[in-house]
């Protein structure tokens, strides 16, 4: 076939009525074509500032979306204006007010009540239920908020007896701060320098929730000296057998998710409903001050030290450093027990029958032949025994203290004192003694008495968007005549899904608020689709009220929260 020359044809030769219509498709068209904005008959505006026209719009879009709760609004009270018109137009009634809330000067603030719920920021009233303050205390016998707390119903006075106290977590309170401080040793039988350790001091914030009860205790201090012998402080408290001159240890302070009515060593432990504990101070031997109760728990003796081991650290009325150590008890730590006093190795003159190490929620007890050292004070991990010998009679050591459950944050920990001889008062502090909550002689440990028991303290803030039941009483209006029939409109917004004429109750007052009428109220509908705003109107008859020209209306709230944006009454 021959060969036919393609001319290249000159610009206009093709026109658009030599192309069939949809001949030519988009898929004809390279990418590439360029084909100039002139060429495209009837576009007036440039394809760049098209672009840039759809994104502006797109933008004023998104705006008009952010102010359509606005709108809404406006819309919503629009309806409520409109209702309200209705009163004259449909009803005939010729008098009345309307208050659209701007602030609280239509409302009688006396008359109402637990009204406090308006917003001054946007105008409403709301019945939820104010913040309330929650501070609860508890010592071994009493509480300082009976609406929230019971006191132990056996204070203790032993090692193994006594009751725990209950605080009942109070509707919205999801957090709840605490502050406890230790039980203190019971001094020993030299009177210038047995007194018992002070107790430890914790502090944290523990994730709590409605109606949670949590069980306490406040630390039992530990019994003085006893020629009889006598149990420690209720709960964990080192005891002493026999006669015998040492001090008792402090009992364990705490909050609990569950009571222990009674010590067991061979029961399971008990850590995960252990939220913390500050750990008592070790009873006071006849030559050495009981340890302070800490974190690490102090060893017994005139110096704080933070060991697990025993001590020859007896201060005054013993030989140099060295010449018998291990007298003095070891503190707690958080995995195991304080050691006991134990002299026997390098004096062998020593009673062989020292004492015992501290266990798991218990200090370590005194048996009936040693004479005259301390007991371990309790805690999470309790303080050892001291040592009893010709020449050296220890201090027991300090319980340790505990924060670690997983409910708890910010948790902080203070150690207490040991006795610091010389003393110009013979006394050893608690922990936490520069806290602005801190009550004078809480878990003190001094010379020749008992020591001082501890405290719990509890905060928080309550009621946090809780229901209340809120009635709002209008200010009284006076009508131009005596009235037979009155309409109400409320501006309402749902929080929760109350019921009309329930937990909406709307009433009306010719007699200045003597006498009210409830209204039957109505749904007019949401003026907004679903926003939960809308109109609630109702008609009543008020002729069999005592005759008056004092008009008031009355709403009440309960169950399910709303918003009231304003109130119209009419009468005729």
């Amino acid at each position: 076939m021959a060969i036919t020359r393609i001319k290249v044809l000159p610009d206009d030769v093709v026109t658009t009525a030599k192309i069939d219509d949809d001949t030519i498709t988009n898929a004809d068209v390279v990418a590439c074509a360029s084909i100039a904005q002139s060429k495209i008959s009837g576009l007036t505006t440039s394809l760049s500032s098209l672009c840039t026209s759809l994104t502006s719009a797109n933008t004023n879009l998104t705006t008009a979306c952010g102010q359509n709760n606005n709108n809404y609004f406006n819309i919503a009270l629009l309806g409520f204006k409109m209702a309200t018109q209705e009163n004259l137009t449909v009803f005939n009634l010729v008098d009345g007010i309307v208050d659209e809330f701007h602030d609280e000067s239509g409302t009688d603030e006396a008359e109402s009540s637990n009204d406090g719920g308006y917003c001054a920021t946007s105008d409403f009233y709301q019945n939820n239920q104010s913040p309330s303050a929650i501070s609860a205390g508890f010592s071994m016998t009493a509480v300082t908020e009976p609406d929230t707390s019971t006191a132990p119903a056996s204070p203790g006075n032993s090692g193994t007896c006594g009751s725990f106290g209950t605080f009942t977590v109070p509707t919205g309170m999801t957090s709840t701060a605490f502050k406890v401080w230790g039980a203190a040793g019971g001094a020993g039988g030299n009177s210038d320098r047995a007194a018992g350790g002070g107790g430890g001091f914790t502090s944290g914030t523990l994730t709590t929730s409605a109606s949670q009860v949590l069980h306490i205790v406040a630390g039992e201090g530990g019994g003085k000296w006893n020629p009889s012998g006598a149990e420690g402080g209720f709960l964990g408290g080192g005891q002493v057998d026999g006669q015998n001159y040492g001090g008792r240890g402090g009992g364990i302070a705490g909050i609990f998710a569950a009571a222990k009515a009674t010590y067991d060593p061979a029961s399971t432990p008990l850590t995960p409903q252990i939220y913390t504990i500050a750990g008592a101070g070790g009873g006071g031997g006849s030559f050495a001050g009981g340890g302070g109760g800490g974190l690490q728990a102090n060893a017994a003796g005139h110096s704080s030290l933070e060991q697990t081991n025993k001590t020859n650290d007896g201060g005054p009325g013993l030989p140099g450093p060295g010449s018998y150590p291990g007298v003095n008890g070891g503190g707690g730590d958080q995995e195991q027990g304080g050691q006991q006093g134990d002299v026997t190795e390098t004096n062998p003159g020593a009673f062989t029958d020292c004492g015992a190490s501290g266990s798991y929620l218990r200090g370590g007890n005194i048996p009936s032949g040693n004479l005259r050292s301390g007991a371990g004070g309790g805690g999470y991990y309790g303080g050892g025994t001291g040592a009893s010998g010709p020449q050296g009679y220890g201090g027991g050591g300090g319980g340790s203290s505990y924060y670690g459950h997983p409910q708890v944050s910010s948790g902080a920990t203070e150690d207490g004192q040991n006795h610091p001889y010389p003393s110009p008062d013979g006394i050893a502090e608690s922990g936490g003694i520069s806290d602005p909550a801190y009550v004078t002689d809480t878990g003190e440990g001094k010379l020749v008495t008992a020591g001082e028991d501890g405290f719990v303290l509890l905060t928080g803030t309550a009621s946090v968007g809780g229901t209340s039941s809120t009635t709002i009483i209008s200010n009284a209006f006076t009508s131009t005549s005596v009235p037979t029939t009155s309409r109400i409109v409320v501006f309402e917004e749902n929080v929760d899904t109350p019921t009309l004429n329930s937990d909406i109750i709307a009433s009306v007052s010719r007699d200045g608020g003597t006498t009210y009428t409830a209204a039957t109220l109505a749904d007019s509908g949401y003026i907004t689709g679903a926003s939960g705003q809308r109109i609630l109107t109702g008609q009543v008859t008020i002729s069999g009220q005592p005759s008056g020209q004092s008009m008031r209306w009355k709403l009440a709230l309960a169950n399910n929260q709303v918003k009231i944006h304003g109130v119209s009454l009419s009468w005729a």
